[in-house]
C-alpha cells in the first residue's frame, strides 16, 4: 500500500508536468499561427486595396484622357472649312446641343462614359498675351491690376524684362545674373525668350501666389465667388502677341488686360456662347454695353486668331466620386500634320 502511494506521488506530478508543457505549446503554435495568418490576410487585403485603386487610377486616366481626344476632335472641326460651311447653314435653334462648337473660353464641358465622367476645359491660347511679346507698358498695366504697387510692381516688371533682354545689363529695379547667381540653390539669367509660361516662377519677385493666383473662394467686386487668377492666366508663349482673341479671351482676361467691366465682361461671355463674335460691328450689336469702352480696347482685340493653339485640360472622377485624375494637353490644330494636329506638350499629372 505504501508503495503505491509513493508511486503516485512520483508518477503523476511529472505526468501533470508534461501535460503542462504540451499545452504551452499547443498554446504557443495557435498564436504564431494566428498571426501568420492575421499577416497573410492584411497582406491580401492590401494587396487587393492596391489592386483596386490601380485600377481605378487606369480607369480614370483612359477617361481623362478620351477627354482630350474629344476635344481635339471639336478643335479639328472647328478649323475644318467644310465643316463650318455646313455649321453655317443650319439654324442655331435646330442644332443639339451636343452638335454645337465648343467656345474655347476654358467653360467646362461635362462627358459621361460607362465607368465615370470628365470635365474637360479648351482654352484657345490667342485668348492671353504673348509673355516675349508684351509692351513695358502693358506688363505694368497687367501687374498692377492683379493688385501689386510701388517697388514690388517694379520689381516684377523690371526683371521680366531684364530676363528677356539678351544683355547683362539689369534694369532700376530688375535682377540680371549676379542676382541669380548668389541665391542658395544659383542658376543663370535667362537672357532669352521664356520656353514655357511656368519659367515665370524663376524670375524675381514672381511669387507662386502671383503666378497661380490668390486661393479659390476669392471675393470678386460684385460680393460673387471668383476663381484664382494669376500670371497663368493672362500669359502664354503661343499668342500671337498683345492683341487677344475675344472669341476665347476668359473673364479675367477681359478684366485685366482690356479694363472692361464685370458685367460687360460676362455679356460678352454669355453672347458668344451661341456663336462667336464676326466683327466689331456684330459685337455692338450683341453687347452694346461696350460702346463706352470701344474706343479704348478696339485696338486690343481680335476676332480671327492668326494661331491655332489650344489648350485642354481635363479631369475624370469615377461614378461613386472619391479621387479625381486630370491630364492637360497643348496642341496646335494644323491640317497638314497627321491626324490635323500636333501634341506640343502632355501634363500627366494635373492639379
Amino acid at each position: 500500500m505504501k508503495i503505491s502511494v509513493i508511486w503516485r506521488e512520483l508518477f503523476f506530478p511529472l505526468q501533470r508536468k508534461e501535460e503542462g508543457v504540451a499545452l504551452i505549446m499547443v498554446l504557443w503554435v495557435i498564436i504564431i499561427l494566428s498571426v501568420v495568418v492575421l499577416e497573410f490576410s492584411f497582406s491580401m487585403r492590401t494587396e487587393a486595396h492596391i489592386a483596386k485603386n490601380y485600377l481605378e487610377e487606369f480607369q480614370l486616366y483612359a477617361i481623362s484622357a478620351g477627354g482630350v481626344q474629344r476635344a481635339i476632335a471639336e478643335l479639328v472641326y472647328k478649323h475644318d472649312p467644310k465643316v463650318q460651311q455646313i455649321r453655317k447653314t443650319w439654324k442655331s435653334e435646330e442644332i443639339p446641343a451636343d452638335r454645337r462648337e465648343w467656345v474655347t473660353d476654358g467653360r467646362d464641358y461635362l462627358l459621361s462614359f460607362e465607368r465615370g465622367e470628365c470635365m474637360v476645359r479648351v482654352l484657345g491660347e490667342a485668348g492671353k498675351i504673348n509673355v516675349n511679346l508684351v509692351s513695358e507698358k502693358m506688363l505694368r498695366k497687367i501687374i498692377t491690376n492683379l493688385g501689386l504697387e510701388g517697388e514690388v510692381r517694379d520689381m516684377v516688371v523690371d526683371s521680366i524684362l531684364d530676363w528677356r533682354d539678351p544683355d547683362d545689363f539689369h534694369r532700376l529695379n530688375g535682377a540680371e545674373n549676379d542676382y541669380y547667381q548668389s541665391l542658395k540653390e544659383p542658376y543663370h539669367c535667362k537672357n532669352s525668350n521664356l520656353d514655357s509660361v511656368e519659367e515665370l516662377l524663376l524670375i524675381r519677385g514672381v511669387t507662386p501666389e502671383l503666378f497661380y493666383g490668390k486661393k479659390e473662394g476669392q471675393k470678386g467686386e460684385q460680393g460673387e465667388t471668383v476663381g484664382s487668377i494669376g500670371l497663368k492666366d493672362i500669359f502664354s508663349i503661343y499668342a500671337p502677341g498683345e492683341q487677344i482673341d475675344i472669341n476665347s479671351a476668359t473673364l479675367p482676361v477681359l478684366k485685366i488686360v482690356l479694363g472692361i467691366p464685370h458685367e460687360a465682361s460676362r455679356l460678352i461671355i454669355k453672347a458668344r456662347e451661341e456663336k462667336g463674335f464676326e466683327n466689331q460691328q456684330d459685337l455692338l450689336q450683341r453687347v452694346p454695353e461696350l460702346g463706352p469702352f470701344m474706343g479704348e480696347i478696339s485696338r486690343g482685340i481680335l476676332f480671327r486668331a492668326p494661331t491655332s493653339y489650344y489648350t485642354i485640360e481635363s479631369k475624370a472622377k469615377g461614378r461613386e466620386g472619391g479621387s479625381l485624375r486630370g491630364v492637360k494637353v497643348i496642341i496646335k490644330v494644323d491640317p497638314k500634320e497627321k491626324g490635323r494636329h500636333k501634341i506640343i506638350q502632355w501634363v500627366d499629372a494635373l492639379i
